[in-house]
């Protein structure tokens, strides 16, 4: 049976939810434009220092600073990547497997597009080619219908170069993951952990399970 989607913290207040415009509010206007100015996710008003649970069970792939969102984890079942961000202490790390209702970290402040203390939540399907694309609404309570145990990535060496290691820190947090890679796609078995994967090479990523 599948998980349903659970609140990432014992508030379960929206007070910024999902697809809301921000294109003429005065803190806020800038900070979405990536989305047409639409809230990419969905905004819970904690304190500093709330607890924060995992919504739904996966392996954690990011683990960061980044300008926008703060200090923030994701999360990935499939092709799914849960976001919980402007926290203020990590509980988790990178690769680690960590099971719904686990507490992964504390909420906080941090970040360019947080005005006030607030917890961040947004779901991505890594599946679609753009950012805009890949947001979608949490619906919480419910079975994530978009959900896919695994999915094919199409090699793009544009930006950065892809191997072995670079999908398995891309997709499992960590290189050491590799193997679990190349085990579920026989084409792999020519090329060696770190050597760059030819353009359009179609990779099947399995699941963290």
């Amino acid at each position: 049976m599948e998980e349903i989607l659970i609140y990432p913290t014992e508030v379960t207040v929206i007070d910024q939810p999902f697809g809301l415009d921000n294109s003429n509010h005065p803190l806020r206007k800038n900070f979405y434009t990536l989305f047409d100015n639409k809230h990419s996710g969905v905004d819970f008003p904690v304190e500093v220092d709330t607890k924060v649970y995992c919504s739904y069970s996966g392996i954690v792939v990011r683990r960061e600073f980044h300008k926008g969102m703060g200090n923030v984890v994701g999360i990935r079942n499939g092709n799914i990547v849960f976001l919980y961000a402007h926290l203020d202490k990590f509980k988790v790390k990178l690769g680690q497997i960590v099971k719904q209702g686990e507490l992964i970290a504390f909420s906080g402040k941090s970040g360019g597009a947080c005005p006030t203390a607030h917890l961040h939540f947004e779901l991505r399907d890594i599946t679609k080619l753009t950012l805009k694309e890949m947001v979608f609404e949490p619906k919480f309570n419910q079975e994530l219908t978009n959900h896919k145990d695994t999915f094919i990535y199409i090699v793009n060496n544009a930006n950065t170069e892809k191997s072995l290691n670079s999908l398995s820190k891309l997709y499992f947090g960590i290189e050491k993951f590799w193997k679990k890679i190349k085990n579920v796609n026989s084409d792999l078995n020519i090329y060696k952990r770190s050597q760059i994967l030819p353009d359009e090479f179609k990779v099947v990523v399995p699941n963290y399970k």
